[in-house]
C-alpha cells in the first residue's frame, strides 16, 4: 500500500497566479502529470513476487501461442513474435494487472467510468532482437489530431526492471497535445529514456509518442501493456468471446472486459441487454 502525504518542501511562490491546480492525493498528483506531460511513473504498482510470477507465466503463454498459431515463423511472417495476446483469458494472474485496485483509481479520473480493456499485450524484449515496437509510434497508430479528453490510456509493467541498457521506453513527453509529429531534431533533444524498477507500472496518455529501446543486455526484459479505451473505440480482441461468459457475473469486470461493449446481434438482442441491465 502506498500512502501519500504532500511535499511541503516543493511549495513555490508565486507572483500574479491567481488561479492554480490542487494536488490533495496520489491519484490527484499522477493525473496531474498525465494531463501535463504525458506519463507518469508509479512504483510499486506490483509486488517483486508478483511481478516475477508473471515474467514465468508470460514465458510459458508465449511457448503456448507460437504452438497455436503453428510455430514461429508463421509469426514472423506478420512480425509478432515476442509478442503475448489477451493472457488473462489463459492465466487468472493477469486479471489482476488488467483491473489493479492500485492503478483503476488513476485510469477512471482520466477517462471516467465507463471505460473497456481495448487489448493487453506481452512483451519480450529479447538480447539482439529488434523489433517495431523500437519505432516511435502512438498506441492509437495513424491519428493525428488531439482531443480536449483523453481517449484511451496504457499502463506498462515492469515485470523486470526497465534500465538504460535492457531498452526502457522512450517517451516524448506532451506530445499527445500535439497534432503532428515533431522533426528529428526537436525529438533527439527532448526525448526521455524511463528508468524503474521491477513491479513499477508506467501510466500514460495512448497519443504520447512512446518507443521501445534495442536491450544490451544477456536477459529478456519482460513487460505488460494494458490499453483502456473509451467504449466507443473497438477491442483489439474480442475479450468477452474469449472468456464465454466468465467474470461476466461481476459489475465492475462485465464493463471492462467488453461485455457490456459489444454489438448486439439483433434488436431483441439489443433490448433484452438493457432489460438485464435494469434488473440488476
Amino acid at each position: 500500500m502506498t500512502f501519500w502525504q504532500p511535499d511541503n518542501s516543493l511549495a513555490l511562490g508565486v507572483h500574479g497566479v491567481t488561479r492554480r491546480h490542487k494536488v490533495n492525493s496520489l491519484t490527484d498528483e499522477k493525473v496531474e502529470a498525465i494531463r501535463r506531460n504525458g506519463y507518469t511513473v508509479y512504483e510499486g504498482a506490483l509486488t517483486p513476487e508478483e511481478a516475477r510470477t508473471a515474467g514465468a507465466l508470460l514465458d510459458n503463454l508465449y511457448d503456448r501461442q507460437v504452438q497455436e498459431i503453428g510455430g514461429l515463423d508463421r509469426l514472423k511472417k506478420i512480425n509478432d513474435q515476442n509478442i503475448v495476446r489477451s493472457m488473462l483469458v489463459y492465466e487468472h494472474a493477469f486479471l489482476h494487472l488488467a483491473n489493479n485496485p492500485l492503478l483503476m483509481p488513476i485510469i477512471k479520473a482520466i477517462l471516467g467510468e465507463n471505460i473497456s480493456l481495448g487489448a493487453q499485450v506481452g512483451i519480450l524484449n529479447r538480447p539482439t532482437e529488434r523489433n517495431y515496437q523500437e519505432s516511435w509510434h502512438r498506441e492509437l497508430q495513424y491519428q493525428h489530431f488531439v482531443s480536449s479528453q483523453s481517449l484511451a490510456v496504457q499502463v506498462l509493467y515492469a515485470l523486470d526492471p526497465f534500465t538504460c541498457d535492457n531498452g526502457g521506453t522512450f517517451f516524448l513527453p506532451s506530445s499527445q497535445m500535439f497534432e503532428e509529429f515533431p522533426s528529428d531534431g526537436f525529438v533527439r533533444r527532448n526525448e526521455i529514456q524511463i528508468e524503474a524498477p521491477i513491479g513499477s507500472a508506467i501510466i500514460f496518455d495512448a497519443m504520447l509518442y512512446h518507443r521501445g529501446a534495442p536491450n544490451r543486455t544477456n536477459a529478456v526484459r519482460r513487460a505488460v501493456n494494458n490499453l483502456y479505451t473509451l467504449p466507443m473505440i473497438q477491442q483489439q480482441i474480442n475479450f468477452a468471446k474469449m472468456l464465454n461468459g466468465r467474470y461476466s457475473d461481476d459489475p465492475e469486470l462485465f464493463n471492462l472486459l467488453g461485455y457490456r461493449w459489444n454489438t448486439a446481434d439483433n434488436v431483441s438482442d439489443w433490448r433484452e441487454r438493457h432489460l438485464n441491465q435494469k434488473e440488476k
